[in-house]
């Protein structure tokens, strides 16, 4: 007996426009062009694997490119506001103790003088306004209050806690129970940064020192 075999074939709103392929379309513009929604039902997390360096974006248009994630990452890093504070006591500064924020770091270094880096380990000219205040008494400042505006210091390119190229003193002048109120600007960049340096007695021997970078 002969057999019979039944070929189905199903028609799906496809239409092949020169090179390109569209669902649901008669005129794609890509070579995949899907007027409707889609759909994955797995996807595996690659996010600790350095060969997935891309990150999928689309425009109003609907239009799926890509975008380097560490270019992503720089973005986003410019754009957000950030609040960062470190406090530790100790006899003298501990250079490893370090407030990354934004594309700068800052520490205190041996003096204590307050100083600052690129994160990037780059090299650049910076500008910065500074405002000392002089320690009074344990919850006010007072006295030899000055302003300097117009300071700059050139960040030499380096990386690393001992670097003497990468790591610039931004008030050499800077002494115990003294504050430090800095703004400070990076070229071409619309942030703003305002850091605090304090050194302050906590005994005889020790102190605190604490820094705060805001930028906005």
């Amino acid at each position: 007996m002969g057999k019979i075999i039944f070929i189905s074939i199903v028609f799906f709103s496809t239409s092949i426009y020169g090179q390109n392929v569209g669902i649901n379309t008669n005129s794609p513009t890509r070579a995949l062009d899907v007027n409707g929604d889609l759909r994955v039902r797995t996807l595996t997390d690659k996010s600790t694997d350095a060969a997935y360096n891309n990150v999928i974006v689309a425009n109003t248009n609907g239009e799926f490119d890509k975008w380097d994630k560490a270019s992503l990452l720089s973005t986003i890093q410019t754009l957000a506001v950030e609040n960062k504070k470190l406090t530790y006591v100790s006899n003298s500064p501990n250079i490893g103790n370090t407030v990354d924020c934004g594309k700068f770091s800052f520490r205190f270094n041996t003096g204590p003088v307050p100083q600052i880096k690129l994160v990037s380990g780059n090299s650049t000219t910076i500008y910065y306004t500074i405002i000392h205040r002089v320690n009074k008494s344990t919850d006010s400042f007072s006295g030899t209050n000055t302003l300097a505006s117009g300071q700059l210091v050139t960040i030499g390119s380096g990386t690393g806690n001992n670097s003497t190229t990468g790591w610039q003193t931004l008030d050499a002048t800077y002494a115990n129970n003294g504050l430090d109120e800095l703004y400070i600007t990076y070229p071409g960049d619309n942030n703003l940064y305002r850091v605090t340096f304090l050194a302050r007695n906590s005994s005889a021997t020790q102190y605190f020192y604490t820094m705060i970078c805001e930028k906005f």
